[in-house]
């Protein structure tokens, strides 16, 4: 029987999106497509049809443009990186061809790279009909050496600037729970979490298997995810995968609902002091 993921609504943005998304960030990169084809009907068959990806993911966005040309099903989140203005402008009439669209459904500022400048063009895409929602993302602050800070995301969220924000967030990462997602709620933007496993750092070592029955869970892995979905505030956290069988447990996972606060608690204290142990080395 295949499972189907769970929706949450994003306010401001009038729709709602599976609590579990599709990431391609170095997962869609490789040269299979059959089995990358694959995981993508793995997501529509449980509802899971948000996707997210980047032109600066190498390979991931051409990838998965050519997988889904033309394809209206999917709920397709991307971003610009770029601050020059010609530059934006290539990249999306890039984007539009490669996709087979006259609109991206959600475009966002990748890490708040000139996230002044780069609003004020989404809000004219959107004017325009060629952006249905516009977003912004935040891992931390002047990420890579470009975009903006934490307390710029949060002026973002709390002027309304956006429908939509991507954050970094897990239960070791808990920073962005005190302020970002209140005010994302306050304002009905809509929240999708990235790195919901610390890009695979907090699975390097599980807890025991007993310690995780006790609180209603098969894998650590799904532990992090309903610590995720825990919160809320957030819309839909985003799982990066190029295998379908992976893919289905995060929807198992997701149809779990959300970890109790005594549970989520015990999952935080755990990813905390792991976390914690591989930073002071």
């Amino acid at each position: 029987m295949t499972l189907t993921v769970p929706r949450r609504k994003a306010h401001k943005a009038g729709i709602d999106l599976p609590v579990v998304g599709l990431g391609t960030w170095r997962t869609f990169e490789g040269s299979d497509l059959d089995t990358l084809r694959q995981v993508l009907r793995t997501a529509l068959e449980s509802g899971a049809d948000l996707v997210d990806t980047a032109p600066v993911y190498r390979t991931s966005e051409t990838n998965l443009a050519a997988l889904i040309h033309g394809d209206r099903r999917f709920f397709v989140a991307t971003k610009i990186w770029e601050s020059d203005p010609e530059a934006v402008d290539a990249v999306f009439a890039d984007q539009l061809r490669a996709y087979g669209r006259s609109s991206i459904d959600l475009l966002q500022v990748h890490n708040l790279n000139g996230w002044r400048r780069n609003l004020a063009w989404l809000d004219r895409q959107k004017a325009a009909g060629r952006v249905e929602f516009t977003g912004a993302t935040y891992q931390f602050d002047c990420a890579f050496g470009l975009g903006g800070t934490r307390a710029d995301l949060l002026h973002i969220v709390t002027e309304s600037l956006v429908d939509f924000v991507q954050i970094n967030l897990n239960a070791a990462e808990i920073e962005l729970a005190e302020d970002i997602l209140p005010a994302a709620a306050e304002n009905g933007i809509g929240v999708l979490v990235m790195r919901p496993f610390g890009e695979g750092e907090l699975l390097a070592s599980p807890p025991p298997t007993e310690w995780l029955r006790e609180l209603g869970c098969a894998t650590w892995t799904e532990a992090l995810l309903r610590w995720v979905l825990a919160h809320p505030q957030v819309t839909s956290t985003l799982t990066a995968t190029s295998r379908p069988e992976h893919f289905r447990d995060n929807v198992a996972a997701a149809c779990a609902g959300p970890l109790g606060p005594d549970e989520a608690a015990e999952v935080a204290r755990y990813a905390r002091s792991f976390h914690t142990s591989r930073v002071r080395r």
